[in-house]
């Protein structure tokens, strides 16, 4: 009799639980709701964060870009200032297209053209030979330099520019007189030289372009002091390049290279600081 009592209780038992079963899923389900809705609210504020890291870095609109895995940028500042006392000025449109340009003295030869890429007239010079503007006192003691340079082809050329303390004419590549000397290499490898300094400085410099473009070449001597600009890139700024107890006061210039390569130059300016 106690058994059959037992067993009618178990089925009151049972109902009796299922609606606090119910109750707890239903709040296990509101509590998995509401954490889908903390969860979304989170990811549309990540998504905002995200956003704004997308915002440009300062420093990214610097002149000068950085190299491959940098995070420095640099700006630099065009500093070159020309001298104020004009001593020689050459555009090449003073010499008939076809002749030898007339303010200027050589061992080879050479003749003003015109180009089809750029205006004005250019000196195109011969491989092997160097050129000497015609300034009749010379180069004072300090000075400016500035000229445009075409190269066209020039897979093997090299460029020199000499600074000499001579009045001399003398056509020599490496002449006896103290001088300072500037090469430019198709490559990009830049070097300076100064006899009687012990000097020999080689750089590399990716502003140098050959390939038919214009390259802008500034060089500024202030006492010992030498700086050379290439397309407004300062490659060199050296303290003390020439000795300071001479005046270098020839400038000259020349190239190496080999058919089919042309080189030329134009705008010229020279000038006494």
């Amino acid at each position: 009799m106690r058994k059959m009592q037992f067993i009618a209780v178990l089925p009151v038992l049972f109902l009796a639980t299922i609606p606090f079963c119910s109750h707890a899923q239903s709040t296990v389900d509101q509590v998995g709701n509401t954490a889908d809705k903390v969860g979304s609210t989170i990811d549309k504020v990540g998504g905002l964060f995200k956003k704004k890291n997308k915002i440009k870095p300062a420093g990214t609109d610097a002149t000068n870009t950085t190299a491959p895995g940098s995070s420095v940028a640099i700006n630099t500042v065009y500093d070159f200032v020309p001298g104020n006392t004009l001593l020689f000025v050459d555009h090449f449109d003073s010499t008939k297209k076809g002749n030898f340009p007339i303010k200027w003295l050589t061992n080879a030869s050479g003749e003003v053209v015109t180009l089809q890429q750029f205006p004005g007239n250019w000196f195109s010079i011969t491989g092997n030979g160097l050129y000497i503007p015609k300034i009749k006192t010379g180069l004072p003691k300090d000075f400016t330099v500035e000229f445009d340079l075409v190269i066209d082809g020039g897979s093997n050329s090299t460029l020199y520019v000499d600074f000499e303390d001579a009045l001399d004419g003398n056509f020599d590549r490496y002449p006896s007189n103290p001088y300072l000397q500037f090469r430019m290499y198709s490559g990009g490898s830049a070097y300076v030289e100064c006899k009687g300094k012990d000097l020999n400085s080689h750089v590399n410099s990716n502003a140098y372009t050959t390939g038919g473009k214009i390259n802008h070449l500034a060089f500024k001597k202030e006492g010992e002091r030498l700086r050379i600009y290439i397309n407004q890139e300062k490659t060199y700024d050296i303290n003390h390049a020439f000795e300071g107890n001479r005046t270098y006061s020839t400038f000259k210039f020349g190239a190496d290279f080999y058919s089919p390569t042309h080189v030329l130059i134009s705008n010229v300016k020279i000038a006494g600081l």
